[in-house]
Formats: structure tokens, C-alpha cells, sequence
């Protein structure tokens, strides 16, 4: 099986495998560039929010087809069982506090 058949089946495991490597890929670029740049990967917590703008566009390219029906429920678990975990993240570690 190619990759191209994989990511053209209306199973959910495609759906898992495909948005956290979106989100995972986005992570992976900016640490890599923050440490290129030589900044402390600490200091921008807040900018690794960015990763779920590859995983909306991911959800949007399988929603526009109308055949991948389950994926696309399954991008939107995904999506948001994510970004619960980083709010709560970035909540415990006092990033965003309320006031």
C-alpha cells in the first residue's frame, strides 16, 4: 500500500496518523528553528499554538472532498482533544493565567 492509497481511505486510523503528524511536523520545525536561531525553546511556548493551523487545513482539505466522512469526524476529536491538552498545559504551567 502507497501513501497516497493510505491517505485516500475513509478509515480513522488515517485520520489519527495524519493530524498528529500535521501537528507533530509543525512542532518538530519550530524547535528546530528556535534552536537554528539559538533562542530558548521555553521562552516560546505560547508560539507551538501554531500547530493546529497545519491540522485545520488538513480537516478542511478532507471536508471539501465530501467522501472521507469519517476522517473528517475523527480530525475534529483530534483537533480538539489536542487543544484541550495544550490550554491545559499552558494553564498548569502559568503561561495564560486568568485575572
Amino acid at each position: 500500500m502507497t501513501l497516497r492509497e493510505f491517505f485516500n481511505q475513509d478509515k480513522p486510523a488515517t485520520a489519527i496518523v495524519a493530524g498528529l503528524g500535521a501537528e507533530l511536523g509543525f512542532a518538530m520545525a519550530l524547535t528546530a528553528g528556535l534552536l537554528i536561531a539559538g533562542e530558548q525553546v521555553g521562552d516560546h511556548l505560547r508560539w507551538y499554538g501554531g500547530m493546529f493551523i497545519p491540522l485545520i487545513l488538513l480537516l478542511r482539505h478532507y471536508a471539501k472532498g465530501r467522501t472521507h466522512l469519517r476522517v473528517v469526524k475523527t480530525l475534529i476529536v483530534v483537533l480538539f482533544v489536542t487543544f484541550l491538552i495544550f490550554i491545559a498545559y499552558m494553564l498548569k504551567a502559568r503561561i495564560i493565567v486568568f485575572q
